[in-house]
């Protein structure tokens, strides 16, 4: 194959075989249709301004269609039946272009692309990256050091245990996209490492993948490797042609023999290339992601009288596809992460005589009267509770209110209540596992001694003075306590008390989680997301098999015509069944369903509620989600939003970024990830000799875009506002407001959140709102061009002719838009937004302890580093400084700093020369602090608000 040495080698790869894949870009199991793009592709990501919304990433290309393969109607085609929206593009290249299609930790057994040594699929982020797999070693595979590389210092190194099996491979990859019609060879480096002479006997392949995931394997000579700790390498080859019908390729080494003991082998110097035969190995340049999405449309156009047809491929990035998820509340979003069986609101409206499913898995349940006669029962009634705070936020709407006479007694009495059966339910699907939920306000009286009020109950038809086999009872106590009971159809079993369990008869709504799987002999209570009550050793025989009745809202006997006794009185809500149990050993599911039901998760971290809307979302691709500053959330009222809007939500009471890379990894970005970004990754100007990379054409503005001098930020939680003004600004370029509303729970946190927009936006400042870069003219650009990303700090050199002088500009890349052209050509423009103006400054009390006791008459000290360990030691402790030593201890003096030692990036201790010597020894592990006003004996005290932005900017 040709390479082109001033254009990277660009592989445009479609992935026929996934589909939305949930929104995630896989790493392997392409399709190449390099060959078939057509004039220029164009690839735009990213926002207009740094307060604006990210836009869904973009991609156009041309394809190539005179065959009609991406027709989706053409039953003869390649990938017939597989031409659908949302499959995968991606778009790589590589720099410097080789013949060696592989990134370059594969080729080189782990010496370059700068990752660690260790197990491969340790770090999520890594094994994405390295995309290398084994189906022999349970550790995954790793990358060792070793002193008799191939080349190198490294290899990648797998196990092959004594019980794998012949056709298995224990070293693969599948990342590189199969061109069909293309002939493909594959080399490496192999060797046995293992102790005692074991023979390893592997040959090399190459599979194609078909539509169905089934692979067909073309293999190279086998051979047999004896180990030795000192093994030499061996060299094994492979070449294949690719099928028309390709939809992807796997290429690795096989194991053709099965082994007694487990054995080690090492891969080096693997290279891939479109070749009929193996060339001199050379090690790839670096594979840089462009884009990464799903083809969202194939319109087709046919010209020169139908004879040339091409294919204008519009891709999304995942931004499209949460767009069009409109989220539940979150309790109900928590529910259906579970899959539940059914799911009864009971938040029908007024009047309802039925109430139905949200699953639609079953018709509408009944309501049902007792033999006795009617009880109350009124759908549509108002969410409330006795006390303030004993409502749940999780869920809106209204529930069931019912009023059945003499609640919590033995007598037999009118009732009325909720028919499951009539609905087609009879117990638990499995009663060997099961989960089921009911969120209750109990209003009547302390039920009777002996005696108690029936939430929810469930039996068989057995009778004896009343159901006496099989039942399922939740029900409040006669000492006030939600007890369950659940026997088998012996009429024996468990009558225990809720884990958590406390009066329930306060009028207040209380959440129960109650189950049992027969298998660990467990039963589960949980009331309010307490730990859960739950029994081992329970026998079998409770197991509740053979109901029939199912009810809620009553004790109901069902084979005696509806017999009613144990009256409930109050209000219920949620009644729902989860398939299987949810193990109690395992408290996050009954956390996660409490919190969602009663606060709506607030107090989240901003970077917790990104991520657990993307759960909501059913995203399920790969995420880099960096730690928040916001570290309490309010309530996330998600209800009825999209879930990009959700995001964006939570983006901007962070103030910080998302986006989607250039791999198609959903990125979120902390408000620190800009402040903190001190240096510019790429400098960009005239002066190549001072490192600069040369841009084609600049546009700078100075205008007033985003001048705001009146801030109103809105708390969502609240509805307060909180206001920052700046009166020069107004004066100087009239009143300009701006409005944000934000969901943090803290009210100082709103207020800095004004504070800081005022102070970044009252004066204008210069954007970039055009840098554009022409790498195919100047091929020194194209590492630095495919190296930016969205968020990337740069500086912009600008030098006007004389006698104007040299200016620069610090910004952040806002969005990027690449086109890439078939004629050679390339460009890509940028668009930037102007770092911040102001710097920032922390105050608080320097503090730190000593490195080493130090003794009366000492005239130096060692100290610890503190916060700091970027900023020189002498930058933080100033000459003439006063330092106390022993703060509260019987030691303590106050010291005088005559010089600081010199330390680097990352130091520990430093040495501080002193103007006097001292008075007192002072052990290891003292406190070391600067003076302290008048009162105040910790010298954390101001550590809260010295985290920079936990709780406050700092000016």
């Amino acid at each position: 194959m040709a390479v082109n040495q001033n254009w990277p080698a660009v592989e445009y790869s479609w992935g026929p075989f996934w589909g939305a894949n949930k929104g995630g870009v896989p790493q392997s199991r392409f399709v190449e249709i390099s060959t078939r793009t057509r004039n220029r592709a164009g690839i735009r990501r990213g926002r207009q301004f740094e307060l604006d919304q990210i836009r869904t990433g973009e991609a156009t290309v041309a394809l190539a269609n005179r065959d009609g393969a991406f027709d989706p109607g053409n039953a003869a085609g390649p990938w017939a039946g597989s031409v659908t929206p949302y499959q995968p593009l991606r778009i790589r290249a590589q720099w410097p272009p080789t013949v060696n299609l592989l990134t370059p930790v594969q080729a080189t057994g782990g010496d370059a692309g700068g990752y660690p040594t260790g197990f491969l699929q340790a770090n999520a982020a890594f094994a994405s990256d390295i995309a290398v797999f084994t189906d022999t070693d349970p550790t995954t595979g790793q990358i060792v050091t070793s002193g008799t590389a191939w080349q190198g210092t490294r290899t990648l190194q797998f196990g092959v245990t004594f019980n794998a099996t012949v056709g298995q491979l224990p070293c693969w990859s599948s990342q590189v996209a199969a061109e069909p019609g293309t002939t493909y060879t594959m080399q490496m480096q192999v060797r046995n490492i293992t102790s005692g002479s074991t023979t390893l006997q592997v040959r090399p392949v190459i599979g194609w993948v078909g539509s169905a995931g089934t692979v067909t394997y073309t293999a190279g000579g086998t051979v047999s490797l004896v180990g030795s700790p000192t093994a030499s390498w061996t060299r094994v080859t492979v070449t294949a042609t690719a099928p028309a019908s390709v939809y992807g390729m796997v290429y690795g080494v096989q194991l053709q023999a099965t082994l007694t003991v487990s054995a080690s082998l090492q891969v080096d110097g693997w290279q891939l290339e479109k070749a009929a035969s193996a060339s001199t190995w050379v090690q790839p340049g670096t594979v840089y992601p462009v884009f990464g999405g799903f083809i969202e449309r194939y319109p087709q156009t046919w010209t020169a009288n139908g004879t040339y047809g091409r294919v204008e491929t519009t891709s999304v990035d995942q931004f499209s596809l949460l767009s069009q998820r409109v989220l539940r509340e979150p309790l109900t979003e928590e529910i259906f992460k579970r899959s539940p069986r059914f799911v009864f609101r009971l938040s029908d409206p007024q009047g309802s005589q039925s109430f139905t499913d949200s699953v639609g898995a079953f018709p509408p349940a009944p309501v049902a009267i007792s033999k006795f006669g009617a009880g109350s029962l009124t759908a549509g009634s108002q969410i409330t509770s006795t006390s303030p705070g004993g409502t749940y936020i999780g869920s809106t709407g209204t529930v069931v209110s019912i009023a059945n006479s003499t609640p919590g007694t033995g007598a037999y009495s009118p009732a009325t209540f909720i028919s499951l059966n009539g609905a087609g339910i009879a117990g638990p699907a499995n009663p060997l596992s099961w989960t089921r939920m009911i969120a209750f306000r109990y209003t009547g009286p302390m039920p009777a001694a002996g005696f108690s009020a029936a939430i929810w109950h469930s039996a068989d038809s057995q009778r004896t003075n009343g159901p006496s086999g099989s039942q399922i009872i939740v029900h409040v106590s006669s000492t006030g306590l939600p007890g369950l009971i659940i026997n088998g159809p012996g009429g024996t079993g468990l009558n225990g008390y809720f884990g958590g369990a406390t009066n329930v008869v306060d009028g207040n709504w209380h959440l129960l989680i109650f189950g049992y799987d027969q298998a660990s002999n467990t039963a589960l209570a949980s009331q309010d997301g307490a730990t859960a009550s739950y029994y081992f050793s329970q026998p079998t025989s409770i197991t509740p098999t053979g109901l029939v009745y199912d009810s809620v809202g009553n004790y109901v006997d069902g084979a005696a015509g509806n017999a009613t006794w144990l009256n409930y009185q109050g209000d219920i809500a949620f009644a729902v069944e989860f398939p299987g149990f949810i193990d109690p050993a395992s408290q996050s599911s009954l956390t996660a369903l409490y919190n969602a039901w009663k606060n709506s998760f607030s107090g989240d971290s901003s970077n917790a509620r990104y991520a657990r809307i993307l759960g909501w979302a059913g995203y399920t691709g790969t995420t880099s989600i960096q730690a928040g500053l916001t570290t309490s959330m309010g309530p996330a009222a998600v209800g009825g939003q999209d879930a990009l809007s959700a995001l964006q939500a939570v983006v901007d009471t962070e103030s910080g970024a998302h986006y989607v890379d250039r791999a198609g990894i959903l990125t979120f970005r902390a408000r620190s990830a800009r402040y903190n970004a001190l240096t510019p990754a790429a400098v960009l100007g005239e002066r190549a000799d001072l490192g600069e990379v040369p841009y084609e054409e600049c546009a700078l503005e100075h205008d007033p875009t985003r001048l705001a001098n009146i801030v109103k930020i809105t708390q969502t939680s609240t509805g307060q506002e909180f206001s920052a003004t700046d009166t020069t600004s107004q004066s100087k370029y009239f009143p300009r407001t701006l409005s944000r509303t934000i969901n943090a729970s803290s009210a100082q946190e709103c207020q800095d959140a004004a504070n800081y927009l005022i102070s970044r936006y009252k004066a204008p400042a210069p954007r970039i709102s055009r840098l554009r870069l022409h790498p195919s003219a100047n091929p020194a650009a194209w590492a630095t061009c495919l190296s930016l990303e969205l968020g990337t700090r740069i500086r912009v050199m600008r030098r006007p002719p004389s006698p104007a002088p040299a200016s620069q500009v610090e910004c952040f890349v806002e969005a990027i838009d690449w086109v890439l052209g078939d004629d050679g050509d390339a460009v890509v423009d940028l668009q930037c937004s102007p770092a911040d103006l102001t710097p920032y400054a922390l105050f608080a009390s320097f503090h730190t302890t000593l490195a080493a006791s130090a003794s009366a008459g000492a005239g130096t000290i060692t100290i610890n580093a503190g916060a700091d360990t970027v900023n020189p030691a002498a930058a933080q402790i100033g000459q003439g400084q006063q330092l106390i030593l022993g703060l509260g201890a019987g030691s303590q003096e106050t010291v005088t700093v005559q010089s600081v030692a010199a330390t680097t990036t990352g130091w520990s201790t430093v040495v501080i020369t002193l103007t006097a010597s001292l008075l007192n020894s002072h052990a290891l592990g003292e406190t070391v602090c600067e003076p302290l006003p008048s009162g105040v004996t910790d010298a954390t005290t101001w550590d809260g608000s010295a985290k920079f932005d936990s709780t406050a900017f700092a000016y």
